[in-house]
């Protein structure tokens, strides 16, 4: 399955690659997700990582954190050209306006794992937690619809009233890998990118080396498919 293929569209903006979910955030409510607990585990391991790009130092060495962090920004990197969530991560959905009986959830809360808590704030200051049993959440398309003669909170303050905490991504590496290779290789392109070639464009000769490396944007692809108009 392809979590956004059917959702967001991308392309080439003025050259560079830009992230394809950000073409439909004109057409939306003002409604942003923050990462509150980032994931506990990367898509590589250490030696993964060094197998990637071809390292065979043995480790302990001062070498392995600065590997790591290039894992961990390649799969940042990822995340944000797919707008998915890698891996297990907690994510706070604030809402200014909920217009219509279903709320979409926005970028980086696919794949959902759980609706933890949908929290709105009254004109008094009051914090409610709505009951679980009010809605109803669609896990495969990340959208939350209110339950047969459920209704929204009413009576709310104007500004950002709603906040809705989720759990989104990949449970494991393991499933990554399994579910998802290409997102996974992705990964794994990035990080031998920036630990080898891309840490070193600066001594490259100019106009010889792309900065995002080969391959990469046909792995990006599905997840921007072509509108025909």
């Amino acid at each position: 399955m392809s979590w956004a293929t059917d959702t967001y569209r991308g392309g080439w903006y003025g050259g560079p690659w830009y992230a394809s979910w950000r073409d439909r955030l004109p057409r939306l409510p003002h409604v942003i997700s923050i990462c509150t607990a980032p994931p506990t585990e990367e898509p590589l391991t250490l030696d993964e990582a060094k197998l990637a790009a071809n390292f065979t130092w043995t480790s302990p060495d001062e070498r392995d954190a600065q590997l790591l962090r290039f894992v961990k920004a390649a799969r940042a990197k990822v995340e944000l050209d797919t707008a998915l969530a890698l891996l297990t991560q907690t994510r706070e959905v604030y809402l200014d306006v909920v217009s219509s009986s279903i709320i979409i959830l926005p970028e980086h809360c696919l794949p959902l794992q759980q609706v933890v808590s949908i929290v709105t704030i009254g004109r008094d200051g009051t914090a409610t937690t709505m009951n679980p049993a009010s809605y109803v959440v669609d896990a495969v398309g990340g959208r939350i619809a209110l339950a047969e003669s459920a209704q929204w909170p009413s009576d709310l303050r104007s500004f950002q009233p709603w906040t809705i905490t989720v759990i989104a991504g990949w449970a494991t590496a393991a499933d990554l890998a399994d579910q998802a290779p290409v997102l996974r290789h992705m990964v794994e392109l990035l990080t031998a990118h920036y630990a080898t070639l891309g840490r070193d464009l600066a001594t490259i000769e100019r106009g010889t080396l792309d900065q995002i490396p080969q391959g990469y944007l046909d792995l990006l692809a599905p997840y921007a498919p072509v509108t025909v108009i």
